[in-house]
């Protein structure tokens, strides 16, 4: 029985459950007139740190690829010139189990939108998204995570590109 786990266990760490990549019109579309966009990495918790992953290395890997394409990064407090306060959302949700990480990356362009009905509210929704999970060894995690999210930036950057040509 051990053995069969121990199977399980190295099939599924080969395994990228990678979603579909981004980028359908409307998604594309909502970047359209963005004159650049503010980066957030979220926390990690302790252990992935520990193990060699930071959120500086994780923004600075992401605001790398924005200007290197040309996309401006704002800081926050130059966002508010901007009406809808656009700012690309990097999320590791990444937890420890064992000698594994499992994880969840996702990136999401979240800006403010008008209702259409009724009062004219504005409110935070996310317009642009994608997203990969797997599982990964305590030592390649740092490779890793950072290879998904400089994917899914690049991605980002070409939709933004797209709709917004230099």
């Amino acid at each position: 029985m051990r053995y069969i786990v121990m199977v399980i266990v190295m099939v599924i760490t080969g395994l990228n459950l990678s979603t579909v990549q981004a980028g359908t019109t409307y998604e594309r579309e909502s970047l359209a007139g963005l004159p650049g966009i503010v980066v957030v990495v979220e926390k990690l918790i302790p252990e992935v740190q520990a193990d060699g992953l930071s959120e500086e290395a994780i923004q600075a890997a992401v605001e790398g690829i924005l200007q290197s394409s040309g996309i401006r990064i704002f800081i926050e407090s130059k966002t508010f010139k901007v009406s809808s306060n656009p700012w690309l959302y990097v999320q590791p949700n990444i937890g420890k189990g064992g000698p594994y990480y499992f994880y969840n990356v996702s990136l999401r362009l979240i800006q403010e939108v008008a209702s259409v009905h009724g009062r004219q509210y504005t409110m935070a929704a996310t317009t642009w998204q994608g997203n990969t999970a797997g599982i990964v060894n305590n030592n390649d995690l740092r490779d890793v995570i950072l290879d998904v999210i400089e994917r899914w930036t690049k991605i980002f950057a070409n939709d933004f590109l797209a709709v917004n040509p230099r």
